[in-house]
């Protein structure tokens, strides 16, 4: 009995799953929820960053982290406008990349601009970014699915 019931505890333990680690937590929200055709508007990206966390921003001078970008799912309907753009970023040296960095610690906040183009558009895509902890240097890459409503008047 005392084996059947290790084997059944050993046998759950591979079947729990593994707990990923999301040090940031978006939300995704348009300026205007509804537009006209021809009219541009700003996308904005809001990402809560666990405490001990920062994110790299959009815009690094120095090759190594991954900064935070956006992947737009091609479709009808919208055009990009301009660079993501973060919104007021810190910025320290980092001897590891040996230069300037920019980033962001407990919110980040980025806008994309588009141009709607026809109605009711669907803009949707990933957001990609890198996540590090002050407490031992681990980095975590994260990816998350976004997509915003804009009705068209």
């Amino acid at each position: 009995m005392k084996k059947i019931l290790f084997l059944l505890l050993v046998a759950s333990s591979f079947a729990a799953p593994a707990q990923i680690l999301k040090p940031a937590k978006w939300t995704f929200t348009p300026s205007k929820t509804s537009a006209k055709v021809g009219e541009t508007i700003d996308l904005v990206f809001t990402a809560k960053i666990d405490d001990n966390w920062y994110m790299y921003s959009s815009q690094l001078k120095v090759e190594g982290p991954l900064p935070t970008s956006v992947n737009f799912t091609k479709t009808d309907g919208y055009q990009v406008v301009g660079k993501l753009t973060p919104v007021k970023p810190k910025e320290k040296f980092d001897e590891i990349w040996g230069g300037k960095v920019q980033y962001f610690e407990h919110e980040a906040k980025f806008i994309q601009k588009v141009k709607i183009t026809k109605a009711n558009p669907i803009i949707e895509g990933k957001i990609e970014c890198q996540t590090c902890t002050t407490k031992d240097g681990k980095c975590v890459p994260n990816k998350d699915k976004f997509k915003f409503d804009v009705k068209t008047i």
